[in-house]
């Protein structure tokens, strides 16, 4: 009893001594600098994709002196995928505590890290074009569409993958800190 009583002191002050680096199987301290190292290497970590559709509306009923009138409409699918812009993120906002078991990581806001509307998911859908008018032009067609991106763009707020994209990022560092043995995840955004 007195030999084990005496192992089990020196296990405990050999664990405080060493930070307890090799005493928890789980956050060893090799692994932990590794897990950080290729977090912050990471140049941006995509969370979430959404797939938008958008019906862009054209009626050209021309100036004055034009007679007739013209009409478009035109739909297309976009891609848009959110998450962290990790390029800014440095080791030191990965404060990771091994004596209270908490990891505090704080990364900038979720931003619209690509929107992308593949030519093959454009698609006329009406066009009526009077006698006296001629049909829209390919300039026009790319200019319609380029008003369609910065409107999808500018509806990114109230779409809420920005705040999937968070929801999802904390999901993410728990998924990554929990298995190490850490018992608590907080994550910032500044």
């Amino acid at each position: 009893m007195k030999i084990y009583l005496h192992t089990v002191c020196l296990t405990l002050v050999l664990c405080l001594f060493t930070g307890m680096q090799s005493c928890s199987p789980k956050a060893d301290g090799t692994e932990l600098r590794q897990e950080i190292e290729s977090i912050t290497s990471m140049k941006e970590l995509g969370l979430v994709e959404y797939r938008v559709r958008k019906i862009i509306k054209a009626d050209d009923q021309g100036e004055w002196y034009k007679i007739g009138d013209r009409k478009i409409l035109l739909s297309c699918t976009a891609y848009l995928k959110a998450g962290i812009d990790l390029s800014g993120v440095e080791a030191d906002d990965i404060d990771a505590n091994r004596y209270t078991g908490k990891v505090t990581v704080t990364l900038p806001h979720a931003t619209l890290l690509s929107l992308d509307i593949p030519a093959s998911e454009i698609r006329q859908e009406y066009d009526q074009v009077t006698l006296l008018r001629s049909s829209f032009s390919v300039q026009e067609r790319n200019a319609l569409m380029r008003q369609g991106e910065r409107q999808i763009r500018q509806s990114v707020p109230s779409l809420g993958i920005l705040q999937k994209a968070e929801e999802n990022a904390r999901k993410f560092f728990e998924s990554v800190f929990y298995p190490m043995g850490f018992t608590t995840v907080e994550v910032n955004f500044k």
